[in-house]
């Protein structure tokens, strides 16, 4: 078999280590987006494929009463877990009114006692899916491509190994 040159050796390596660098990128997990890593924010959330709105509240007095609206209007009041948690998911008759840009205010009362409200506003559904959905299927299409210039690459380095062209079994029962 005759040996590759340094060219298309060094053309594979560089696109299998372009195609791990792109996986990498596209597979890294999401930043977190609660817990002690971010207590001063309010997070809102599509869940669902888009069907449901959640909201999170963090660093809120343990078990206290805590007031969540949509704009004007008072979506619910609900209490805060042990850690001073808020989640609350929007009912679905209340979404058509929370289209993007509207404003989502927390009130209720901090740990040190104090008046906490924190005002965000409705991010956007998603309206496309992302390249992280296409990625092990180009993968996966990439690999079936270079299965089948492998052997196409293999067939033909064999047959051009032949110089003469004899008809089939010719050289078996002439072999000298």
């Amino acid at each position: 078999m005759p040996k590759p040159t340094a060219r298309p050796r060094h053309l594979l390596t560089a696109l299998v280590s372009l195609l791990g660098l792109v996986a990498v990128l596209l597979s890294a997990p999401a930043p977190a987006s609660a817990g002690a890593t971010a207590p001063d924010k309010l997070v809102i959330t599509w869940i669902d494929h888009g069907t449901q709105l959640r909201v999170d509240g963090f660093a809120y007095r343990a078990r206290a009463v805590v007031d969540v609206r949509l704009g004007a209007t008072p979506l619910r009041q609900t209490r805060s877990d042990d850690t001073g948690r808020v989640q609350v998911i929007v009912p679905q008759e209340l979404i058509a009114a929370g289209q993007s840009g509207a404003s989502i205010v927390v009130a209720g009362r901090s740990a040190a006692g104090t008046s906490r409200v924190m005002i965000s506003a409705v991010p956007p559904r998603a309206a496309a899916r992302g390249p992280v959905d296409v990625l092990p299927w180009s993968v996966g299409a990439l690999l079936v491509a270079g299965l089948a210039l492998g052997a196409l690459y293999r067939r033909r380095s064999r047959s051009a190994g032949r110089t003469a062209v004899a008809p089939l079994g010719y050289r078996r029962r002439h072999a000298a």
